[in-house]
């Protein structure tokens, strides 16, 4: 036994002996120095790059060997501008020497400092990275041998990189961690400061996990990720606190090519979104699929604490709640959101949507929405012209223009310019020209609406046209829900064939021009009474001047049949052809309107053709009454043309004494011709 442990001990000092012996005459017998252009020659191999050591190479000892540099750098690729791609100002790297014996490489302390690194990424996506390892020799192979770290640290380390016209700066950058194993657990934390000058965003930024990786070096996992950033966005009075943390567990497995993300969380301000990502051909085309919850938040109060203008809706509720959830999958290139459930305000959608090509937006959806009030999401007008009207912005072309493909939209009720429309089905096609909604089929007042709605985009400006037809419709409440008066009550059809330019609000009403037609059956004219106007000329026959007035609500006309046709031309619509039956008269019309200003001016000739039974008016039977309406078009004004009223209700004993008169004429001629024979 004690012979046993006498060659022990002598094994061990044996290999003392000879580790002292390296540890003391390799740094007195061999130069690092001497080998610096070697050294660089076998950088330059294997990435192409020219390496530089600017100080001197020293020895580090027991009970790690290793060296020791200053002043090292790797240049840039061509054409990446000027200057090194890596600057490092100190870099210690030792390796333990027992571990060696066993073929196993247990690196001591890597130690970094004073690091710099440029790196640039062209339009075309190539970067200054991408030729890294492109000259060194391919068929190398390299030791399978058991690897670790006892430990690393980083510090004061500066990275700047160039993308897409923009330049992102991280600054500070500190990494101190022990015991890095392949296949042994470890824990990595750390942080730095970026700086993204374009988007005026900077802050701190600090990561740390519990990294596990496989004895291969081909697997990591990393549970109790946690990245999160504290700075703020924006300059001067525009700046705002920028606060966001993300977390998941991540398995990245270089075998098998995919990366999967679990439990992940981002928060943002009240913003939170969580869910799964699954990524396959993790380096070569990405593909991934996975599922994703929005938590209810106020859109409202995370557009102002982004520091954008909050938007100033109809209804101050609206834009206040919005939650989603979808399953997803895609590529680089294409997205497809599927089992897609959301909830804005007290609407809720479902259904799916998929784009095919970020670039084109080759779009293909079918959304179900069980109510849409687009007048809550109307934005408020707030700037005004010198004229005191109010400005709205503008809509470009680009709008409908940004995509193609289409799909079908089902809306259960839905509200538009105070127009209340249920069972809403509609298919919209996009060809980049223009977008089309058609058929546009709805229950619609008790009746039915059928269109066909186009948007052209060829020209510089938008421009709608729209052929309607509304059949059945109870046209009370179609009147008082689209201008708050109704002015004809019965039961109607429409039609319209219009157009106009929607840039904005005032130029889809300057510029509106088509034909418009309508019939109503068994209604009538509220706020006019005929009979009562017919009552006034009648007492007002025999004087001089016009019987004057303002239509009030409590009166009306009622009718048999009335129906009208018209043409429009920027916003005025003129129309020669009303005509209004009843039992009681029978009245025609013509004038115009201006749908721009609201105004009318409008000339409506009753004539009176039954029993009124009111005393008197028999008298104007058959007689056609002018009657013009004038002023504000939902409350006009009134005008009765007593002079033509008296001249149509007296022309028979006008043409009597006309007779007489000329007879008398005739005959007191012939009197005195007479006797001057």
């Amino acid at each position: 036994m004690n012979k046993f442990l006498k060659w022990i001990l002598l094994t061990v000092g044996f290999v003392a002996f000879i580790v002292v012996i390296a540890a003391v005459v390799l740094p007195m017998v061999i130069d690092p120095n001497n080998y610096k252009q070697e050294i660089s020659d076998a950088v330059y191999k294997q990435t192409g790059r020219e390496l530089i050591i600017g100080g001197d190479i020293r020895w580090t000892v027991f009970p790690s060997l290793g060296l020791g540099l200053s002043d090292v750098t790797l240049g840039n690729r061509d054409g990446s501008g000027d200057g090194p791609m890596f600057d490092i100002g100190e870099a210690d790297i030792s390796v333990k020497l027992i571990p060696l014996l066993s073929k196993r490489i247990e690196i001591g302390q890597v130690t970094l400092s004073d690091v710099s690194i440029k790196l640039k990424r062209k339009a075309d996506g190539e970067s200054n990275l991408q030729d890294m390892g492109q000259e060194g020799d391919s068929s190398a192979s390299t030791s399978q041998a058991d690897f670790s770290i006892s430990g690393a640290e980083i510090s004061n380390a500066y990275v700047t990189l160039e993308s897409a016209g923009q330049t992102t700066e991280i600054k500070d950058f500190d990494l101190k961690e022990s015991n890095i194993e392949l296949g042994q657990p470890f824990v990595l934390k750390g942080g730095f400061t970026v700086n993204l000058t374009d988007e005026a965003l900077a802050g701190d930024v600090k990561f740390a996990g519990f990294i596990q990786t496989a004895a291969n070096g081909k697997r990591f996992g990393i549970e109790g990720l946690d990245v999160s950033f504290e700075g703020d966005r924006g300059e001067g009075k525009e700046r705002v606190p920028l606060n966001a943390n993300f977390s998941a567990d991540a398995d990245i497995d270089l075998t098998m090519d995919t990366a999967v993300l679990k439990n992940f969380n981002f928060k943002l301000y009240d913003l939170v979104v969580t869910g799964d990502l699954d990524v396959s051909s993790l380096t070569k085309q990405p593909a991934f699929k996975g599922k994703l919850k929005v938590a209810e938040f106020n859109p409202k109060s995370f557009i102002k604490a982004m520091g954008m203008e909050e938007p100033k809706t109809r209804n101050n509720s609206a834009l206040t709640r919005l939650q989603a959830d979808m399953r997803f999958s895609g590529s680089a290139n294409s997205a497809n959101l599927q089992e897609l459930t959301a909830s804005f305000d007290d609407s809720k959608l479902s259904g799916y949507l998929k784009i095919d090509d970020f670039e084109q937006l080759n779009l293909s959806f079918d959304f179900q929405v069980d109510q849409l009030n687009l007048d809550d999401y109307e934005e408020m007008e707030s700037a005004s012209t010198s004229s005191g009207q109010a400005e709205s912005a503008d809509l470009p072309v680009g709008v409908f223009r940004g995509f193609t493909g289409g799909g079908k939209f089902r809306i259960g009720t839905l509200v538009v310019a105070g127009l209340t429309a249920t069972d809403v089905k509609t298919t919209m096609t996009a060809n980049r020209t223009g977008v089309r909604f058609y058929p546009v089929d709805a229950n619609f007042y008790g009746g039915k609406h059928e269109g066909d709605i186009k948007v052209d985009v060829i020209g510089d400006r938008p421009v709608l046209s729209a052929n309607l037809g509304i059949t059945g419709v109870q046209v009370g409440g179609l009147l008082e829900d689209m201008t708050g008066i109704a002015r004809l009550l019965g039961q109607g059809d429409f039609f319209l064939q219009v157009q106009s330019d929607i840039s904005n609000s005032q130029t889809s009403m300057q510029t509106l021009s088509g034909d418009i037609g309508m019939i109503i059956l068994n209604g009538s004219v509220v706020g006019i009474d005929v009979t009562k106007m017919l009552g006034l000329v009648q007492s007002a026959l025999g004087k001089q001047g016009d019987v004057s007035g303002q239509s009030t609500a409590d009166e009306r006309t009622e009718f048999a049949e009335l129906s009208m046709s018209g043409t429009i031309e920027k916003g005025v619509m003129t129309s020669n052809d009303l005509i209004m039956q009843s039992p009681l008269l029978r009245a025609t019309g013509k004038g115009s309107f201006n749908l721009v200003e609201e105004t009318i001016d409008y000339v409506l000739e009753p004539v009176l053709i039954g029993d009124s039974g009111v005393q008197g008016l028999d008298k104007l039977s058959g007689n056609a009454i002018p009657i013009r309406l004038s002023g504000n078009l939902y409350e006009p004004d009134y005008k009765i043309d007593v002079a033509a009223a008296i001249l149509s209700s007296q022309k028979d004993l006008i043409e009597e004494k006309k007779n007489e008169l000329f007879n008398k004429l005739l005959g007191g001629k012939k009197k005195k011709d007479e006797k001057k024979d």
